[in-house]
């Protein structure tokens, strides 16, 4: 079995649906109750097939808190690992 190696600072491709946008508009006005300043959520980038980038740290702090079996899911399951994600592949 092959096994790879990644940093959690790298980054990933997932895409996103509506409620994962949801999560995120929800966190960003919970932020603006403690920081009025900040501005207004807007919608991550996406590539031209849909993804949005994440380093993977910030994808399990993000929706780490809605992911569990039997949940709605933020984003489709198949997450993307871009080949400078993967540091080491071991057999």
């Amino acid at each position: 079995m092959k096994t790879g190696t990644v940093n959690i600072n790298n980054c990933v491709k997932v895409k996103l649906n509506e409620f994962g946008l949801a999560v995120m508009k929800s966190q960003r006005e919970k932020l603006q109750v403690l920081a009025p300043s900040l501005p207004d959520f807007t919608h991550p980038a996406v590539d031209s097939e849909g993804y949005s980038k994440f380093q993977i740290w910030e994808l399990m702090q993000t929706f780490g808190p809605v992911l569990y079996l039997g949940g709605e899911l933020p984003f489709d399951s198949e997450i993307h690992f871009t080949n400078v994600a993967i540091i080491e592949v071991t057999e």
